[in-house]
Formats: C-alpha cells, sequence, structure tokens
C-alpha cells in the first residue's frame, strides 16, 4: 500500500511538472478518484476471481490448478490495465485491493496452493529481475549519452542524496521505535540497524525514473539527470546496504 501511495502522489507530482494547475478541490477529487475507485474496481476483480476459483473448486478436474493460477494472473493484470487505461486511476492500488481479496477468500478454495506460491514467486523473480536488468541498461545509456549534461558535482550530489536516503531512513525508525515495539515484538538495537541498513531502493523507484525519463513532456536532459540519480541510489543501496 505503501508503494500505491507513494505512486499516486507521483502522478500528481508529474501531471504538475508537465503543467497542470490544480487547486485544493481537484486535488481532492484527484486523491479520491485514485484512491476509492481503485479500491471499489480492486474489490470488484477480487470478488470476480474469487467466484471463478471457487467453481474450480467445486470439482476434482486435473486442471483445476492451472485454470486457478491463470485466474489469479487475469485478475492481477487485467486489474491493473483496466484501471490504468480505461478508469484513469492507480493500477497498483487496484492490484493490491484484488489481491488482498483473492487472498484472505480464495486461499481455502487453491487446489494446490504449493504450485499457486511457487508460480508468483516465479512472477516476482523474473519481474524484479527484468526491471533491474532494463534500468541498469538505461542507467548505463544515461551516463553514456548524457555524459556532456553530467559533471562532477552531479556524482558528488548521488552521494550525498543516498546519504541523506539513509539519515531520513534511520530518522523514521528512530520516530516510529516505541509505536513499534508497542504493537509487536520488542525490537533489540541491532535489530533496528538492520532495519534501517536493509533499506534497499529499488522496483518501484526506478520504474518511475524510467516513466519520467520517457516522457515527451520531460526534457531528454532532465530526465536523464533524475533517472541518473535514482539508478544511482539504487545501484549504491544494492552495492553497499545489500553486500553488507
Amino acid at each position: 500500500m505503501n508503494d500505491g501511495t507513494a505512486i499516486v502522489i507521483f502522478s500528481l507530482m508529474l501531471k504538475i511538472t508537465l503543467g497542470a494547475s490544480f487547486g485544493a478541490g481537484s486535488v481532492l477529487v484527484f486523491f479520491a478518484h485514485m484512491t476509492l475507485t481503485s479500491v471499489v474496481l480492486g474489490a470488484i476483480f477480487g470478488c470476480l476471481a474469487c467466484l471463478v476459483i471457487g467453481l474450480c473448486a467445486e470439482e476434482n478436474y486435473a486442471s483445476d490448478s492451472m485454470v486457478q493460477v491463470v485466474v489469479t494472473l487475469c485478475c492481477g493484470y487485467l486489474a491493473f490495465f483496466l484501471a490504468e487505461s480505461e478508469f484513469a486511476t492507480s493500477g497498483v492500488l487496484t492490484t493490491t485491493t484484488s489481491g488482498l481479496i483473492v487472498a484472505y477468500t480464495a486461499w481455502p478454495c487453491f487446489a494446490s496452493r504449493e504450485t499457486m506460491k511457487t508460480v508468483w514467486e516465479t512472477i516476482e523473480f523474473i519481474g524484479n529481475t527484468l526491471i533491474f536488468l532494463l534500468a541498469g541498461a538505461m542507467f548505463a545509456n544515461c551516463v553514456l549519452s548524457n555524459k556532456q549534461h553530467l559533471s562532477v558535482l552531479d556524482f558528488g550530489w548521488l552521494l550525498v542524496t543516498y546519504v541523506l536516503v539513509m539519515v531520513v531512513r534511520a530518522v523514521i525508525f528512530v520516530i516510529l521505535w516505541i509505536p513499534l515495539n508497542a504493537v509487536g515484538h520488542e525490537i533489540s538495537f541491532k535489530e533496528g540497524v538492520i532495519m534501517v541498513w536493509s533499506g534497499l531502493r529499488g522496483a518501484v523507484g526506478l520504474a518511475l525514473a524510467i516513466m519520467v525519463d520517457l516522457e515527451p513532456g520531460i526534457s531528454e536532459q532532465r530526465g536523464g539527470r533524475l533517472l541518473f540519480h535514482v539508478g544511482g541510489v539504487a545501484a549504491l543501496t544494492v552495492l553497499i546496504n545489500g553486500t553488507t
């Protein structure tokens, strides 16, 4: 849900950057449409998927497991595609809502839970791999094609941004330390350090940076510089935090 909220805010900021003007009322309408509409659509898709999955669970056909896997795939991708292209709302929140409903309602009806888990873990791995591969290729192309626009100062700001990201994460964790200990298992100091240090920047930020870089209304120089900084921070967290 936090990624979905971040993408909604990103969409608003991108529209403003491209020249759109929003008053207070327009912002509220925008957020209502991007959140409430997404939840309603996700609930509809999730309920439809659960209905079909439940029908497959009533019979003992050999293909039931395969059909149920296909239904979950269709639910996820159709929810995102239709929300983004037809309803102009948040595909991430729509897919998340439908996924929550399917996970809560349909899990007992799956013919083979192991198959379902394996398929979706494979899809997650492939998706993350493709995003990082694409982002890495575009990041290298960005550095090489825009090297005339990048200076030593940009690399310095990249390091500053990386440090600030880690500091902000640490500050937020300290602020939430007492609430986290109050609602769950007590967190030790060592566990807190690991939670702060393990905050890798990855797929969502890279995907949004790629969207900006490919946006026709944003100059190549600005889009390339943004991709450079986002991709650079992601690379530093993977290389430094991920290996330690």
